[in-house]
């Protein structure tokens, strides 16, 4: 097992690590065109604040996006809806954007914290669901898996290791999935899914690499192609083909990563039976040729 590995193997090794390495402030900024993926961070930071530190959640603009930020040390103050928090050492503030909260350093106080700044229809749904049951604080430890999962993210977006999109949205969709759990419980968190849609995704997953399409899908769900399509955009925000043809392009950029097959090969490998057509789908899915994203360094 690699030190990297280790570390992620045990939520304090992760978060000691991100202290190591001192205060760092990055904006992730990915190459190609960017995606429609429903969960994606788009800053990270470590830093210690002593002045000059207060922001409004309605002067930020007017693009939706979350903020997870985990205080290490210090503490800070927070106006939401009307009431004011002292923020403290492991409590983690979910905040959203744009939105009536404003956060600052009083006089005399010092914050040091690490954060992440993510949008996507995934993280926001789960930002609200936490904050409706818990409030915008929760008090997590170290070792707990969402501060694991953030940290996580936070260092290696801040060491620049983060280079396309898939990595950079599992990363963001770990994070929302751990809070969730925590905040809803893993015995509540299936309740209000459809079944049959559950049933066709576990299917697409699994078959991806193989000749099949909605309509496969649609008999899985046991519903009919129309009623199908229809319910799982409604529940998953996306097409079904679009679904797939999303697993599909992160399955091919961990081949093109990861071996030398050939373009051909690669969609031949990822369900995509003509490599004209694997081409131009990877290229309206990350913005690139396979070809040009293997030899572009972008992972």
């Amino acid at each position: 097992m690699g030190e990297q590995d280790r570390g992620a193997s045990h939520g304090t090794s992760v978060l000691d690590r991100l202290e190591a390495g001192g205060e760092a402030q990055t904006g992730l900024v990915l190459p190609g065109r960017p995606l429609v993926l429903h969960a994606m961070p788009t800053s990270a930071g470590h830093e210690l604040r002593t002045e000059h530190y207060d922001w409004y959640g309605l002067k930020r603009g007017s693009a939706e996006f979350c903020l997870f930020q985990y205080t290490l040390e210090g503490r800070g103050q927070l106006a939401w809806e009307g009431r004011r928090y002292s923020v403290q050492p492991g409590q983690a503030m979910l905040l959203w954007f744009p939105h009536d909260n404003r956060y600052w350093l009083a006089q005399g106080d010092h914050w040091r914290h690490f954060y992440l700044c993510l949008s996507g229809r995934e993280v926001m749904r789960a930002w609200r669901t936490v904050v409706a049951r818990h409030g915008p604080l929760l008090d997590l430890e170290r070792d707990h898996p969402a501060i694991t999962a953030a940290a996580d993210a936070c260092g290696r977006i801040c060491r620049g290791e983060v280079r396309d999109p898939f990595t950079a949205s599992a990363l963001a969709y770990t994070l929302a999935m751990a809070l969730l759990a925590e905040a809803v419980g893993s015995d509540a968190a299936p309740q209000g899914r459809n079944a049959g849609i559950e049933v066709a995704k576990a299917l697409a997953r699994l078959k991806y690499a193989e000749d099949i399409g909605v309509t496969d899908l649609a008999r899985a769900a046991g519903m009919s192609r129309h009623h199908f399509a229809r319910a799982f955009a409604r529940a998953e925000g996306i097409a079904p083909s679009a679904f797939l043809a999303d697993l599909r392009a992160r399955a091919a950029a961990r081949l093109l990563r990861e071996t030398e097959l050939t373009v051909g090969e690669v969609g031949a490998r990822c369900g995509f039976g003509d490599p004209a057509y694997f081409c131009r789908a990877f290229r309206r899915m990350v913005g690139v040729s396979p070809g040009e994203f293997r030899n572009s360094g972008m992972y």
